[in-house]
């Protein structure tokens, strides 16, 4: 009677833990090489890395963007931003860097509010690499996990789109670093919040 009761006990238990236990939650990884731009890698890190906070000023799918808090890696001018965005689906996330190393001139940050319901994590890595003398580029690694059943019905969608959005920024950068203008998407959206903010 006792091992039967033992035995009823470990089995409820392992079933609790295993109905504890959440599932893997499924995704994707996007992987960018943008364009050879013609630039060192030491000003294209100047732009991206101490210039995390100023996104806003190249960047076409970001409105406006701030820095908080102290730097927790050596480097770095801040330990997070925040954005407010004009990608579909998103409107403001907050962001806070996860790695941050200035001789291999990358970083790493996870967005930590503001992402939709289905979307459980999301993450990028940016590392600048030099192809030659003033050439370099850079490579982009996001990564999204989705949750839920509209996560699945999603997912799909949502990697056609990042996967969009990753080319914009990387041809945006390229201009601006390049030329120090923006990129005519980017003039172009400054031009149509100007109108927002005229009409408001």
């Amino acid at each position: 009677m006792k091992r039967t009761i033992g035995l009823l006990f470990v089995l409820l238990t392992l079933n609790t833990i295993t109905m504890g236990q959440k599932k893997e939650l499924k995704g994707f990884e996007l992987i960018r090489e943008g364009e050879k731009i013609n630039v060192s890698a030491e000003k294209l890190w100047e732009i991206i890395g101490p210039g995390f906070g100023d996104a806003y000023v190249w960047a076409t799918t970001v409105d406006h963007s701030t820095t908080s808090g102290k730097a927790e890696f050596e480097g770095a001018t801040c330990s997070a931003r925040s954005c407010d965005l004009s990608a579909s689906g998103f409107d403001k996330i907050e962001e806070k860097i996860t790695k941050y190393n200035v001789q291999d001139r990358s970083f790493a940050y996870d967005v930590t509010e503001g992402l939709p319901g289905f979307v459980a994590s999301a993450s990028n890595d940016w590392t600048v690499i030099s192809v030659g003398h003033n050439q370099s580029k850079l490579i982009m690694k996001a990564d999204f996990r989705v949750q839920g059943f509209m996560g699945s019905i999603m997912k799909g969608m949502m990697e056609k789109k990042m996967d969009k959005l990753l080319a914009v920024v990387l041809n945006d950068l390229k201009v601006y670093a390049e030329t120090g203008m923006p990129s005519e998407s980017k003039q172009a959206r400054i031009k149509e919040l100007a109108k927002k903010n005229n009409a408001a």
